[in-house]
């Protein structure tokens, strides 16, 4: 599997060889539990796709060892009580595993504008590494091999290896980690939300019940190979909702509203909270942003795939 490059377009590489990088998030339009693991995890098959909702990594390297970690000024406040900034922190530890590897003496200095929110099932943390990933094996110029890098990426996350690798969509297996890309086609466009709390993955899949008879992404691979965005929303699924609206009531009543009033399917990304909706067009996405941000009174994004 081959990885996109911290080079890659919106990517800015300053005279002092400071390197500005896009850390993209991810929707599932479908995830499926297939089992329990022996390692405390589940066997999913679900399939993800990357969106323009985006954080933004500033990195400078060091002539020392040290790894540091700050949010821009330009941040939201309320992230600063939800973002760890030690070495508990995704980036941080992608730095690590990348110096552990390759015996690297040099550190870096790391700005993070967090846009995406924690525990929202968008994979913001996992993109996070995975550009750290990226753009620090250009900055420490390691020659290190894709093949490597997912190897380290599948220590770190669940997602980080889709959000790694060079694909707008992928089936992906395992805990997350084995990516099967998907050529899909045309424009996409999806209107997320997320409630006021976000929710505990651990405990949203605690929760859910294995079935008997796993569904299959199948048809709606097919769909997304076609261009097909109505007929594709049919095959849109998520086993973790019943868990995770049982978790976080303020999902059900927001599902509830939008089902409502706009009147459109809702579904849930990931463990959640971020709910989303699917758009036909940009014009018919900017109108759907607009009445679910007066019917919500919250913020709401407008992702492209």
């Amino acid at each position: 599997m081959s990885c996109w490059t911290a080079c890659q377009p919106g990517a800015k590489r300053a005279a002092d060889g400071e390197l500005v990088v896009s850390s993209s998030s991810k929707l599932n339009l479908f995830l499926e539990v297939l089992a329990k693991r022996d390692d405390g995890f589940h066997e999913l098959e679900t399939v993800m796709v990357r969106t323009s909702f985006c954080d933004t990594l500033r990195l400078r390297v060091r002539a020392d060892s040290r790894c540091t970690l700050r949010l821009s000024d330009t941040t939201a406040s309320g992230f600063a009580k939800t973002v760890p900034l030690d070495e508990t922190n995704l980036i941080i530890r992608a730095a690590r595993t990348l110096q552990q590897l390759t015996g690297c003496r040099n550190g870096v200095d790391i700005v993070l504008h967090k846009t995406i929110p924690p525990q929202a099932g968008l994979g913001g943390g996992s993109g996070n590494a995975a550009a750290t990933l990226l753009a620090l094996r250009s900055l420490w110029e390691q020659s290190v091999s894709d093949r490597e890098l997912h190897n380290m990426a599948a220590q770190l996350g669940s997602d980080v290896n889709f959000l790694l690798s060079d694909c707008r969509a992928a089936v992906c297996r395992g805990r997350g980690e084995e990516i099967h890309p998907v050529a899909i086609r045309g424009n996409w466009y999806f209107l997320a939300v997320r409630p006021s709390l976000g929710n505990a993955t651990a405990e949203v899949f605690s929760r859910c019940q294995i079935p008997e008879r796993p569904r299959s992404s199948l048809k709606l691979t097919e769909h997304l190979q076609n261009g097909r965005v109505a007929a594709a929303q049919q095959f849109f699924f998520n086993r973790l909702t019943s868990g995770a609206v049982s978790c976080n009531p303020e999902m059900q009543r927001m599902m509830h509203k939008i089902a409502q009033k706009p009147r459109r399917v809702v579904w849930m990304s990931g463990s959640g909270s971020t709910l989303f909706v699917a758009a036909m067009s940009f014009v018919e996405a900017q109108q759907i942003r607009t009445d679910l941000q007066q019917l919500l009174r919250r913020d709401v994004w407008l992702l492209r795939v």
